[in-house]
Formats: structure tokens, sequence, C-alpha cells
């Protein structure tokens, strides 16, 4: 008998320690591939990491892992064993993950949010409205890190900053390990009723073996964009849940910040920090929420990544504040390009900062308060947001007055995955006057065997401008684990004018295709190869060309998940008069040819040492261009982490301040003390823009929901000599109630 018949024969033993008694109690929780029961619990189980068998003798049982990676349709090669139970608080989930070699399981992650995808883990996904469409997830390894995200449109959309308060505990032992899970119902939103039903899947991966499994099962051809786990339409279901109406509950989370910040040049000044504010969470029903800000936090207690900008086109940063997170997906309208946003209608960072017309630099603008409205009634989703910000005074004439900001969403779920959705924005200065207005109608329709069209139509109203103020896209793509096809059309108006959105460009037609041939070869420990050709072609309105790419690519994956990637890219770039600067050298208008080469190699970043390599050159912009990016990663243990990266540009180009080197070294040190308080110290060379940041954080979760952290920040100048240009001592208390 092999060792894994020998375990899954004894698993409910060695899993509750139970007598044959407390097996056969089981044994009508045991369900098809599929569906799964659950009941009520007495009392709730202490979430320590230990499956007793008191606590769990009730509980759903469920098994019959099916892998996807490496050997698609075969069984898990490690037993897997879930639990399920829940009270009026919390769902519960007691998973066991047999292994035979448990001196090999990989965890080197405890912060929140970290990546777990190099660490033996687990994962939970459950549909809670069980549309098939949208999702909340959440991750854990034997250590007991916390990573959650809102899945949006099968994985079309995921919400990484979205923050759940939920608990895990777990636990290594000889026979692999475990792991306890509380979801408190607050945190999610839901249906109430009897009888209710949950979509749900449950996976595990074992990265020494690459091995990747899933309770319902998930194939290759499920994955072709990566999004495999998030194909909601194939999970199995809950049943079992009922819920009785609850009274309105109210989250109330202020905050507090105080500190100093001394600038040094061109003469020394300190200033004092001190502010307060808080977020209101209203839950009206179980499903809708209305969020509230007062004095919305601005407090940055992370350093930025330092960026070089070598192109001629915006730089994305994504959304922090907590008030705008949650449920932000269901205003995201718009069109992305290999991840980045081409065009996005809403854009929540345009609240609260103004960028200076004449200098380009962005300052701060107060929100005086805020409410917005989520959440799903039926077959509706409905997101409606309302902003009011303070004015600013400047020395220039470009002052800002109050400013309202107005976002209303409606969605409407039709057929099996598919949705239809209107979307209005509304910019408004309080005195009167300028305003600016986008209204736009969107559609999406997908199929079983992986077909997908959508796109949306867009109008926008701005004084002084009139007609070609539309923007149209469509995007088509199907895709199997062998072949993917993708192609869109983008048409955007000259005066298309989405104040409140982010925009790349204007009065273009773009067409775009890509195709990828992904056999999986058997030989050289090639898992599988990607070869890739895509194509981006714009043009204005009277058919000029104004910018391509001829994109040709090879990628090997290999059985390790270590990867090397060759690239070539032919482009195009007709640059309008004047021109543009591209660091210190001012490009001039006109057409210019050029083409970059490109080789990467990433190792196996589930080993202690691990590291990536990419290297790039050739012509740009009528001159040369060389490329180097290295990264290093360092785990010597599961509490401590070293991570250096380094970037390396030089151009050289036959215009004035056209030759250049910029150089980007950065070194970052990671200690946790437990998944609840860590530390993290970042330093950041910029010889390019000759500086040195340094942050040094401290944070620390001391109830669920509630943190304090602590912050250094300095800033060195190096242009002649070293000296301190900027320091900020900061410390930030959150703390949520519960009514």
């Amino acid at each position: 008998m092999t060792f894994q018949i020998k375990m899954t024969a004894a698993v409910v033993c060695l899993l509750l320690c139970a007598d044959l008694e407390s097996v056969a109690g089981n044994k009508n929780k045991r369900v098809s591939l599929l569906q799964v029961t659950v009941g009520r619990n007495g009392s709730a189980p202490i979430i320590d990491g230990y499956l007793s068998k008191n606590e769990w003798k009730n509980a759903a049982l469920i098994s019959n892992f099916t892998q996807k990676e490496p050997s698609e349709g075969a069984p898990v090669s490690e037993p897997t064993i879930v639990l399920i139970t829940y009270d009026d608080q919390n769902i519960y989930f007691g998973i066991r993950c047999f292994d035979k070699e448990p001196h090999k399981i990989v965890a080197n992650e405890m912060r929140r949010d970290s990546d777990l995808s190099n660490n033996d883990y687990v994962e939970i996904i459950i549909d809670t409205f069980f549309d098939q469409r949208n999702a909340y997830y959440f991750a854990t390894n034997s250590l007991g890190a916390r990573l959650d995200s809102e899945i949006k449109t099968e994985g079309a959309h995921i919400n990484w900053d979205w923050d759940g308060i939920w608990h895990s505990a777990a636990r290594k032992d000889q026979m692999g390990w475990t792991v306890e899970v509380a979801i408190p119902f607050k945190t999610l939103r839901f249906r109430e009723g009897e009888n209710i039903t949950w979509g749900i899947n449950f996976g595990r991966y074992i990265p020494r073996k690459r091995e990747e499994a899933y309770w319902s099962p998930i194939s290759r051809d499920d994955d072709f964009n990566n999004y495999g786990k998030f194909k909601i339409s194939k999970f199995g279901v809950l049943k079992g849940l009922n819920f009785a109406p609850k009274d309105k509950r109210l989250q109330i989370k202020p905050y507090a910040i105080g500190g100093m910040e001394k600038h040094f040049t061109p003469s020394v000044s300190s200033d004092q920090l001190a502010d307060a504010g808080l977020d209101v969470k209203v839950h009206l029903t179980s499903n809708i929420v209305s969020d509230l800000t007062v004095n919305t936090d601005f407090a940055q207690v992370e350093a930025d990544v330092e960026q070089v900008n070598l192109s001629r086109f915006n730089l994305f940063f994504p959304e922090k504040r907590d008030f705008f997170l949650e449920g932000l997906d269901i205003f995201n309208v718009g069109e992305e390009v290999y991840g980045e946003p081409f065009t996005l209608l809403f854009f929540s960072r345009q609240i609260g900062l103004h960028t200076d017309p004449a200098t380009f630099e962005s300052r701060e603008v107060p929100i005086i308060g805020g409410i917005k409205t989520t959440g799903k009634a039926g077959a509706y989703e409905l997101g409606v947001l309302d902003v009011l910000t303070d004015g600013l005074s400047q020395p220039n004439p470009d002052s800002v007055g109050k400013t309202n900001y107005l976002a209303a969403r409606l969605k409407r779920d039709i057929f099996k995955r598919s949705y239809l959705g209107v979307m209005a924005l509304s910019k408004d200065a309080v005195a009167g006057g300028p305003y600016n207005r986008t209204f736009a109608a969107d559609a999406l329709f997908s199929f079983d065997n992986n077909f997908t069209l959508s796109g949306y139509f867009a109008k926008t109203l701005t004084p002084g401008l009139r007609g070609n103020d539309y923007n149209g896209y469509l995007d088509l793509s199907w895709g199997t684990d062998k072949v993917y096809a993708h192609g869109a059309f983008t048409d955007i108006g000259r005066n298309f004018n989405p104040e409140m959105g982010f925009l790349q460009w204007r009065d273009i037609r773009k067409y775009f295709l890509e195709i990828y041939l992904s056999p999986r070869p058997n030989f050289w420990s090639i898992r599988q190869s990607h070869f890739s050709y895509s194509l981006e072609y714009i043009t204005n309105h009277s058919n000029q060309l104004q910018y391509r790419t001829i994109n040709l690519g090879l990628l090997n994956i290999f059985k390790n998940e270590a990867y090397l990637s060759f690239g070539f890219i032919n482009y195009y770039d007709n640059i309008p008069a004047p021109g543009f600067f591209l660091g210190p050298a001012f490009i001039p208008g006109g057409i210019y040819k050029y083409n970059i080469g490109s080789a990467m190699f990433s190792s196996d970043h589930s080993r202690k040492f691990s590291g990536s390599l990419q290297v790039g050159g050739g012509t740009f912009y009528d001159g040369t261009f060389i490329g180097v990016r290295a990264e290093n990663f360092w785990k010597p243990t599961s509490k401590l982490r070293f991570d250096l990266n380094w970037v390396w540009n030089r151009v050289e180009t036959p215009f004035a301040n056209g030759e250049f080197t910029t150089s980007i070294l950065g070194a970052r040190i990671n200690y946790s003390f437990s998944t609840n308080l860590f530390t993290k110290a970042y330093l950041q060379w910029n010889d390019f823009d000759k500086r040195i940041i340094s942050n040094f954080l401290i944070r620390f979760i001391y109830a669920p929901g509630s943190d304090f952290y602590l912050v250094y920040n300095e800033e060195l100048d190096t242009v002649s000599r070293l000296k301190t240009s900027n320091r900020t001592l900061l410390a930030k208390l959150t703390f949520l109630l519960n009514l």
C-alpha cells in the first residue's frame, strides 16, 4: 500500500484524533466533488492552528483535490482536507495539509499582504452572491500570514489593496501543517435568509513540486490568462447557510497623526505635523454598505519606489487611501494594456490632488468629506460616490476652489457570466463656473468556450470643448492552454476630456492584436514555452500613423518556475512638434524608428537565495540605449528578508543633453516579529535625480483593523556633496470600533 493510500485511509483518525463513532458521524458530511453542505456550530473554534476533535467534530469535510499543474487531472500528491462550519459571527475553515516531507515545507513570509506565491500556501475563494462572477480571496501559509483581495468579473479586475478583517493561525507538525481561519460575516457582503448558497473553491500550492491543486478542478484551458483560479463559474457549491436579518452594523475608524518635518533647503525650517479624521462604514444591509470620510487621511507611511520615465507617456500610480479602496472596482471602466491603464474613465487619485499646469508638480488638496455607497441587490450592482474637496490658494492664476466630485455606477448581470452597465461622472466647482461630465455605457459577454467580447462608449461635456468628445472601445479575446488570441480597437476624439479619469492620448484610433502559441515541450526541463506576437498601431483621425510597435517574444517557463525570455520590439514614433523632454534631453518633433532587444532570466524564487537579471539595448531616438535590471532576494529565516535591486540605463542621442545615465539602487530589509508586527528599512539611491531616500517603518496591527505606524524618512541631496534636504518623523494610529 502506498504512502498516499495509507494516509487517505487514516486521514480522519489522524486529523481529529477521533474514534470510529466520530468517523461515522462525519461520514454523512462527505460530499460529491462540487457540493458541500455546512452546519451551524454550537461553539466557536479557538483559532490557534490546532484542529482539535471537540471543536471540529460537527464540521463538514471535503477532500478530493485535483491537480492543474504539473499533472492536469491527477489527484493532489499530498492529501488535503478542509473542514467547514459557522456560527452567528463567523465562517470557519480548518485545513490539514499532509506532507510526507515536512522539512521541505517552504514558509518565509509572515507580513500582512506579502506575496505567498513561493510558499506552501492554501487559498479560500468565496462567491458570496453566487453570481459566478465576483468573489473574495483569502490565502495563508504555515506561518499564518494573511493575503486577501476582491475579485471582480472572474479576475478581469483584482483589488489587492483591499484588506478584510479575518483571523488565521497555523502550525507545522510531523504530518505536514494545519491552519485555522475565521472570517467574520461583517467582512463579507452577502444575501441574508435561509438555505443560502455560496460558490466556493479551495486551492493548495506546493512549491518544491510546483504543484497547484483545487477542490473544484481548474483546467489548464481555464488558466490561459493566468487567472484560472478566479474562474468563479467553475467553483463548487456551499449550501446550508442560514442568516437571520441583523441590526444595522456600524464601524468607525478614526485616525490621529503626529510628528515633525524638518526642511534643510534653502534654509532650515521645521513644521509640526498633526492631524485627525475618521472613516465610517455603515452596513445598510448585509450586501449594501455606505462609507463616509471626514478629513481623509493622506499620510504616506511608506516611501514610493523610485522610477525614471524613459517614455513620453505618463506613469500610473494606484490608489492607496482606505476610503476609496473597498468597492472601487465597480467604477472600473477603461482599457488596460499589459496590466497598465491606457484609459480609465474614473481614477480616484484625481480627487484630492492638483497638478500645476506650469510646473507639473502635484499638490495635496484637502478632502473635507465624502460618502460612498456600494453593493449588490439581486442582479444589480451599484456604486455612488460623492466627495467635497477644499480650495487651494496659489501664487499664480491657477487657483483651485472648492470642488464636488460625483460618480454613479449601475451594472446588471445578464446570462450566465455577462453584464451591462452605465456610469455618470460629474466634477463641479462649488462656486459655479467650470464643470466636467462623463457618461458611459459598457458591456461584457463571456462564454464557456473562453471567448469574451467587451467594450464601452463614453462621452464628455466640458465648456469650450464641443464635438469629437467621445471614446469608444471594443475588445475580443479567445484562449486555451495552447493558443491565445486577443484583438482590440480604440477611438478617442480630440476633445474627449475625462477630468475624473486617466488618459494617455487623444485624437487617435488604436488597433491592437496579440497572438500566443504555447506548446509544452518535453525537453530541457521546460514546462511550457510561449511564442508571442503583438502589434499596436495608432493613427490620428486623418489616418496618419502616430505610433506603432511590433513585439516578438519567447518565454520559456521551467519546471521549477524559473524562466528565460527573449524579446524584440520594433518602434515607429511620430513625435508632434515641438517635442518632449526625455530626462534632461529634449527630443524634437519628427519621425523616429528604432529597435530594442532584451533577454531576461529569473531563478526559482522559492529558494532562500534567488534573483533575476534583465539586459536590453538597441537603437533609440536616432541614438542608442542600453539597460540593465538586476534583483536579488535572500530569505535566511522565516522572519528575515533582504532585497537588493539595481536599475541602470545609458542613453545616447544626438540632441542637447542627449547623453545621460540613470542609475537607481535600492536595498530593503524586512523583519517580522509576528504576523501582526513587522519592521522595514528601505534605502534608495537615485543617481539620476541626485538624491538618497531612506524609509524606516514599524507597523503593529494591535487589534483587527487597527494599526500603529512609526515612520522615519530622510532625503539626502548628492548634487555636490552629501547633505540632508528633508527629515520626517511620523506616528500614526488608527482604531476600528465595531458597534
